[in-house]
C-alpha cells in the first residue's frame, strides 16, 4: 500500500563485501560493522513515525468483506460508522428488531404507554357513556315547549366567568370558535343544564345559575380563554 518507500533494501555496507583480511582500523571496522544495523534503525524508526501520523489509517490495507466493503483501514472504519449513523437514525431494515431485542428499560416503558394508552380508552368510553346520560337527562329536562337563544362571549382569562341573561335558563350550550367541545383530557365547551352541570374533576366547568350560566377557566378546562370568542345557545 503507502509504505513501500519504507521497505529496507541492501545493506550500504555488508559484511561479505570485506577482504577476508581487511585494512582497517579499528574504530573503522568498528562503524562498518555497525552501519547495517544503524540503517535498519533508521528505518525502522522512519516507519514507526509514518504509522503514527493521522493519515496512516488510508494507507493500511484492508480486506473486503461483504458487510464492509473497502479497500484500506481507514475507509473500514468509515464504513463501519455510517452503518451505525444509520442504524441509530431508524434506517435498520423492518422487522430486524423485535421485542425481545429491546433492552429491559424499553420494554418497561413501552408496557407502561400501553397501560396509559389502554387507561385513556377506558375513560373515553366512561366519559362518552356519562355524556349520554347527560343528554338523556337534558332531553327529559326539555320534554316542555322551550324557548332558544343564541349569543357569544370573548373570554376575559378570568377562573370563573358568569355570563347574565336576566332569566334562568333550562339548558346551554357553549362552542369555543373553531373547536370541538373537548380533545384529549381538554375542555373548550359543552352542555349543562338544571341540576346537571357540565364537570371537570370535582369543579363545575359550566353550569347553570338563576339569571344566566358560569364557566370555568383552568388549565384543562378553557370556556373562558383571554381573547378567544365563544358562542351559546341557551334554553329557556
Amino acid at each position: 500500500m503507502g509504505f513501500e518507500s519504507y521497505r529496507q533494501g541492501a545493506f550500504t555496507k555488508r559484511l561479505a563485501d570485506l577482504p577476508d583480511q581487511p585494512n582497517m582500523q579499528a574504530a573503522e571496522l568498528k562503524t562498518y560493522f555497525d552501519s547495517s544495523p544503524e540503517e535498519l534503525r533508521q528505518a525502522l524508526n522512519r516507519l514507526c513515525d509514518a504509522l503514527g501520523e493521522f493519515s496512516a489509517a488510508a494507507k493500511l490495507g484492508y480486506t473486503a468483506s461483504a458487510g464492509v466493503p473497502a479497500q484500506t483501514v481507514q475507509d473500514a472504519i468509515e464504513n463501519v460508522q455510517k452503518q451505525v449513523r444509520d442504524a441509530s437514525v431508524g434506517k435498520l431494515p423492518s422487522g430486524c428488531v423485535d421485542g425481545d431485542k429491546l433492552a429491559q428499560d424499553v420494554r418497561n416503558r413501552l408496557t407502561a404507554i400501553e397501560h396509559a394508552a389502554e387507561s385513556e380508552t377506558n375513560a373515553r368510553t366512561e366519559a362518552d357513556s356519562a355524556m349520554q346520560t347527560d343528554m338523556n337527562t337534558v332531553k327529559t329536562t326539555l320534554t316542555v315547549k322551550t324557548a332558544c337563544n343564541f349569543g357569544t362571549y370573548t373570554g376575559d382569562g378570568t377562573e370563573k366567568r358568569t355570563i347574565t341573561l336576566g332569566y334562568h335558563p333550562k339548558a346551554v350550550l357553549v362552542f369555543r370558535d373553531g373547536c370541538y367541545t373537548g380533545y384529549s383530557s381538554a375542555i373548550y365547551g359543552g352542555l349543562a343544564a338544571e341540576n346537571v352541570p357540565l364537570m371537570y374533576g370535582d369543579s363545575i366547568g359550566l353550569g347553570v345559575t338563576d339569571d344566566g350560566f358560569q364557566e370555568l377557566n383552568s388549565r384543562n378546562c378553557a370556556l373562558n380563554l383571554s381573547g378567544y370568542k365563544y358562542s351559546f345557545a341557551v334554553f329557556a
